[in-house]
């Protein structure tokens, strides 16, 4: 059976497949478009609170764990968590802003947390474009660094960008340091205003031309035997199932986001929580709230709306629940540029 078909029987049978974990929602940057909303409040759980979940996580045969933020590597106990994690057999990816990954940093989570991958954020392909959005002087600098020495320990890297009004015109640039460096680049979005509602971010959103020469440029590299692999494996399995209820992604029977404070929510951007791990255990939450199946009829709702063509949302070719509910918050009847 396909990895493929493996994900179609996840979703059918809910199992929770993948879970993020927000450590804390501090960071040592302040990126402009950043979507944390940082007036949030509660109790952050405690190291010991995380192994009870990490462990009941392990019973409930969850696979995938990503360890975010804010800035995951500067809570106090993420080595702990990371190699309980590792202990008990998750597979980890720890998604950074890279500015803690000095030579000790690389070597203890090689060997403590053993991440598959390690995800780092790139704001452009030079000091002036990257620092502008870090708003952090330097940071361009001391990432660049850090990405080397972080391949040099053996760490598996990846760069996350997502396209801005300030680095759109950067884009062959930043395809050219992913290549210098030997890291994949991938480019993610669209702008949107925080979890707050706060509509800031939107001053710096691309142009939809921009989304449109990203996807040529990845065509250009899968043919040209780029990053980006060019073909998949035959899914004969998938293809004896029955077609699936179209959704706009998988919201509601396979993953969840956990905040700093142990609110369980149906995705990270869908700031409505199922519950919170204060007073039940994961495996209550999952099992028994109605909020993910409220989410995943409203992605099967979305769905409708694009029959026969594909999503575009702020320029970006997708369609996201978090971004429109966001966007209404933010912008009587929207935000503007919804195409």
């Amino acid at each position: 059976m396909t990895y493929r078909a493996i994900l179609r029987r996840v979703r059918e049978q809910r199992v929770l497949h993948d879970v993020a974990l927000e450590l804390t929602y501090r960071c040592n940057l302040a990126c402009f478009y950043c979507y944390n909303d940082l007036g949030k409040q509660g109790t952050p759980l405690s190291l010991e609170q995380y192994r009870v979940l990490l462990h009941d996580l392990a019973r409930m045969q969850t696979l995938h764990l990503m360890l975010t933020g804010g800035e995951p590597m500067i809570h106090p106990h993420f080595f702990e968590i990371g190699a309980l994690a590792r202990e008990l057999g998750f597979v980890v990816r720890v998604r950074t802003n890279g500015h803690n990954l000095f030579t000790r940093a690389c070597e203890r989570l090689r060997d403590e947390v053993d991440p598959y991958v390690v995800e780092v954020s790139l704001h452009g392909a030079t000091a002036e474009v990257h620092d502008r959005q870090t708003r952090v002087a330097g940071s361009f600098e001391r990432l660049i660094k850090n990405i080397r020495i972080a391949t040099g320990a053996g760490l598996k890297l990846s760069m996350v960008t997502t396209p801005t009004r300030w680095n759109e015109h950067q884009i062959d640039d930043m395809f050219a340091l992913s290549d210098q460096l030997g890291v994949p680049l991938r480019f993610q979005g669209p702008v949107a205003p925080r979890d707050n509602g706060d509509p800031e971010p939107l001053a710096i959103q691309p142009r939809r031309e921009t989304w449109d020469y990203i996807g040529e440029r990845v065509k250009q590299r899968r043919g040209a035997g780029g990053e980006y692999p060019s073909t998949a494996p035959v899914d004969a399995t998938a293809k004896d199932l029955p077609p699936e209820t179209p959704a706009t992604c998988s919201v509601g029977v396979a993953g969840v986001d956990i905040d700093p404070y142990g609110n369980v929510q149906a995705c990270m951007h869908l700031q409505e929580s199922a519950g919170n791990l204060h007073e039940q255990s994961i495996e209550e939450i999952w099992n028994h709230s109605p909020l993910f199946l409220r989410a995943r009829n409203r992605a099967v709702e979305a769905a409708r709306r694009f029959p026969d063509q594909s999503p575009r949302q702020l320029g970006a070719p997708l369609f996201c629940l978090a971004v429109e509910e966001n966007c209404n918050k933010s912008c009587s009847g929207g935000c503007g540029r919804r195409d």
